[in-house]
């Protein structure tokens, strides 16, 4: 197999993986909610370079959270269906990972919306 074909190959299972997240965990479709009126207010307030910058990274970081948020959940529900004390750590690290990024999300979102209004 060639090089490029090896290429398409990994973003092909990386868009999968995406595809998993989106269509199977409720917490990432939640956000992609959030995202909708986030959007369309910045559209409407007209903002400008650095707010967009500001607000995709956001994004971006609450969305990258969740993918891993969901990808330990997975891997937890591989190795036991059962109670484990590490395991329950492992799933509230990684939701408070998830947390702490939609926190610091609001944050930015206040710095940049409190000026308009």
């Amino acid at each position: 197999m060639n090089m490029i074909n090896r290429i398409f190959k990994k973003f092909s299972y990386a868009f999968r993986g995406l595809k998993i997240a989106i269509t199977t965990d409720n917490s990432f479709k939640i956000h992609f909610i959030f995202i909708l009126p986030v959007m369309a207010s910045g559209l409407y307030l007209d903002f400008g370079q650095f707010e967009w910058i500001v607000i995709s990274i956001s994004i971006g970081i609450v969305l990258i959270a969740e993918l891993f948020n969901t990808s330990i959940e997975y891997l937890v529900k591989m190795f036991t269906d059962e109670y484990h004390e590490l395991a329950e750590k492992l799933l509230d690290i990684s939701a408070g990972a998830v947390l702490m990024s939609a926190i610091l999300s609001v944050i930015l979102a206040l710095f940049i919306y409190i000026p308009y209004i």
